[in-house]
């Protein structure tokens, strides 16, 4: 006996383009089995995750959105109180410009004022002096002229001529002076 030689099974390989129905429904079977149980347990979970990611980024979205409204409001308020702060500044400074105009035209009303009753002053005590020089230069002059005269009478009279010149003068006053 001879032995029969060993012989190996030979799985008939087909090419790739080779359809093979045996093949291609237990891959279907697998595949739908492999469908089915990624559905009962991954694809809910996935899905859920991805829900909850979207609801967490959707979130993210609207606050974003609402902050961003929320920062534009208080930039508007804050550029109005800019502004608002802008008037205010103006007006007070166009109520200090008002206030400095005022102070200035009754401070030079009050030198004015001042001025012209200092003029007034000085012209009056220039007046008061000239009258008091003019006194005192008739009084100066009065005594020269008499000093004058005495000197020439004097001279030019003797003691009997000045006696008749004072009796004249005497009658010459009224009444009750000579008396």
């Amino acid at each position: 006996m001879s032995p029969l030689p060993m012989v190996t099974p030979v799985l008939a390989a087909g090419s790739i383009t080779d359809i093979n129905p045996g093949l291609t429904i237990w891959t279907g079977i697998t595949f739908v089995i492999l469908l089915l149980v990624l559905k009962r347990f991954a694809w809910g979970p996935i899905v859920r995750t991805l829900d909850e990611r979207e609801r967490t980024i959707r979130g993210a979205i609207d606050s974003a959105r609402r902050e961003r409204a929320e920062a534009e409001k208080l930039l508007a308020a804050q550029k109005e109180g800019l502004a608002q702060a802008q008037r205010e500044a103006a007006e007070i400074a166009r109520r200090n410009q008002q206030d400095v105009e005022a102070l200035r035209q009754e401070l030079t009303g009050r030198a004015r004022k001042e001025a012209e009753e200092l003029v007034a002053e000085a012209r009056r005590q220039i007046a008061e002096e000239l009258v008091r020089a003019r006194a005192d230069l008739r009084s100066q002059v009065v005594d020269l002229a008499i000093d004058a005269a005495g000197r020439l009478v004097q001279a030019s009279i003797d003691a009997p001529a000045q006696r008749r010149l004072v009796e004249e003068y005497l009658a010459q006053l009224p009444g009750d002076r000579a008396a």
